[in-house]
């Protein structure tokens, strides 16, 4: 893995819905006269690299390790469903399908085996199988369908969605014999949707219910539920835990929806940490994520594949994106099912129900992120509501009623912040965006009751002009001395007045600073910016 820590195009004349791509490039495209459906990834022993692609129509093999001449090796068909999906255990392929039609000729595959090590013969080998199965109510099922399956880290099979039973997580032992996986136990509480496994814990999506399900597998004939929790649209597709089991993230395959966070790192109290949605269009439908290190990876139907970079997932980012079906926008399912992110080379394949097959080549990009306090110069009470904007990230927000916000970008850039609030003085300054790093900057706005110009003993003052480089005039006021103080109360220098004439002994970043004037009792306070 090579993240890189780039930012790479400003866009400055067009906002990113614009785009159809950002730190993602088109390596490669292979179409398919069948609709695909979800997608995974094999790297033989040699280093060779392989898409493993279900189809309406069967799972097709293509080799990648070229990626910007992708290569059909096999093709292996099945009986006609537009669910697949596929996983990998040593050399071998497991594939399942969910309903399938009513003049389909090739009987319901159950679980389908693929020996990789035949890619490259005539022929490939492969069987199904079909095993017996005990219900928790003790009658008999046979495995037709499965609608999703996960193998995890110790070579145990998990089918979700199966028509035996609810429909829970079916569990199947693959490493003793991956040619011959024999079942060893069920979850069956709910029906699963989804799902993914790591150290004998189930991540289960109970799409029916809108809630994920926290599973112990430890026992594999002897399954506990651990905990349940809410998603944020209710419909929960896909679960995926982070690469130190402490936050969750979730999809909801549903219109509107997003990728949430959450902590999970106590199950008596999971908390959600914070949800996104694709620059490329709210209303789209979210369906895969995966992680891949401090990276999600989501594929979107018609908004083809995210990347938002988790390093603080209280605070997502968005830092990669491309659009693999531009010819469909909105809530419908078409357009990308699948995205696998777990090469070597970086690669990334997706699976476009339509368009077929993407070879996609990202650039890992770190979030850069900043936390605002906003606050009152004079009481240092929180100020809510106040709008703020940042010029070259394009992003506009408000402060909470804490006078908190978050804020972040792929960027890593020279910035400039606004901060408005009706009332108060506009606070302007230079910000850099450091990519990374999670900042903090307190910006203090000055009341406008406190800003005077008159004065009971003493004419008009008039500081001129405004904005300056540094040299100004104050006329109307006295011989006294001046305090140059910055947008977080911080002195950053002192004098006396000269006449009516004032230079700042320093050079200062471009923003908004306030002057305060002292001459015998009294004293006066100016906003003052400062040109760059």
């Amino acid at each position: 893995m090579r993240p890189t820590h780039l930012a790479l195009l400003l866009f400055l004349s067009f906002g990113l819905s614009a785009q159809t791509s950002l730190n993602i490039a088109l390596k490669s495209q292979t179409t398919y006269l069948n609709d695909m459906n979800d997608i995974w990834g094999y790297t033989s022993s040699s280093g060779r690299e392989f898409a493993l692609g279900g189809t309406t129509a069967g799972v097709s093999i293509v080799e990648v390790t070229n990626p910007a001449s992708p290569t059909k090796k096999q093709f292996i068909q099945g009986p006609y469903s537009i669910w697949r999906d596929l996983k990998t255990w040593d050399h071998y392929a497991y594939v399942t399908h969910d309903n399938t039609f009513a003049w389909n000729t090739i009987p319901d595959h159950g679980l389908l085996i693929i020996d990789l090590d035949s890619i490259d013969n005539a022929t490939p080998t492969f069987k199904t199988m079909n095993p017996v199965i005990q219900t928790p109510l003790g009658s008999m099922d046979t495995l037709q369908t499965a609608h999703n399956l996960y193998i995890d880290e110790n070579g145990y099979a998990y089918l979700f969605g199966a028509n035996v039973g609810n429909g829970g997580a079916l569990i199947f032992d693959v490493a003793t014999d991956p040619w011959n996986p024999t079942y060893v136990g069920m979850y069956d509480d709910y029906y699963f949707h989804d799902g993914m496994v790591r150290g004998d814990t189930i991540w289960g999506s109970a799409v029916y219910q809108g809630k994920f399900v926290v599973v112990d597998a430890t026992v594999k004939d002897s399954t506990v539920a651990l905990a349940t929790h809410g998603t944020p649209n209710a419909f929960t597709h896909n679960t995926w835990i982070s690469d130190d089991n402490s936050v969750l993230f979730t999809t909801d395959e549903i219109g509107d929806a997003y990728l949430t966070a959450y902590d999970v790192s106590d199950l008596a109290n999971i908390t959600e940490l914070d949800r996104i949605q694709t620059s490329l269009g709210t209303s789209v439908i979210p369906h895969n994520a995966h992680v891949y290190d401090q990276w999600v990876v989501t594929s979107y139907y018609t908004a083809g594949v995210q990347i938002v970079d988790a390093k603080y997932p209280e605070l997502l980012v968005e830092v990669g994106f491309y659009d693999t079906s531009p010819s469909f926008s909105g809530n419908g399912f078409y357009g990308n099912w699948g995205a696998y992110p777990y090469f070597e080379s970086d690669a990334i394949i997706c699976s476009d129900i339509e368009e077929g097959l993407f070879v996609l080549e990202p650039t890992y990009v770190e979030a850069s992120r900043v936390h605002l306090v906003v606050y009152d110069s004079i009481t240092r009470a929180p100020l809510s509501n106040a709008d703020i904007v940042f010029d070259i990230a394009s992003d506009t927000l408000q402060s909470s009623i804490d006078g908190l916000a978050n804020a972040g970008t792929h960027l890593s850039v020279l910035d400039s912040i606004s901060v408005k609030l009706a009332g108060f003085v506009t606070h302007k300054s230079a910000f850099q965006w450091q990519a990374g790093v999670f900042d903090t900057l307190k910006i203090s706005l000055l009341n406008v009751n406190n800003v005077g110009t008159q004065d009971a003993a003493h004419s008009a003052i008039v500081l001129q002009p405004n904005p300056n480089n540094g040299t100004f005039q104050l006329t109307g006021v006295e011989d006294g001395a001046y305090q140059l103080i910055d947008g977080n109360g911080r002195r950053l220098e002192e004098g006396l007045l000269l006449k009516d004439s004032i230079t700042l002994k320093n050079k200062y970043a471009h923003g908004t600073y306030y002057l305060r004037v002292q001459w015998g009792s009294q004293a006066k306070t100016f906003p003052v910016v400062l040109l760059p």
